[in-house]
């Protein structure tokens, strides 16, 4: 079974079966958890945060890519 994944931007949310069964990957179904991970980062393996619900991990990635997006001032 392939594992849930979600890319947003520079973020990848992943299903997971949440803190309690070791944060494995898992199928959309069988989801427990979602963690955000920085793709940016070298090998894919930075967190950005974990054990959140779909909404929330969703939430963060488009808070985070608002605030990369926006117009500095000067």
């Amino acid at each position: 079974m392939a594992s849930f994944q979600v890319l947003v931007g520079s973020f990848a949310i992943v299903a997971t079966n949440g803190a309690a069964g070791g944060r494995q990957r898992v199928g959309k179904s069988d989801a427990v958890a979602f963690d955000v991970i920085d793709r940016t980062a070298g090998g894919n393996t930075a967190y950005a945060c974990r054990d959140q619900s779909f909404p929330d991990a969703w939430d963060f990635c488009t808070r985070r890519l608002l605030v990369t997006a926006a117009p500095r001032s000067h």
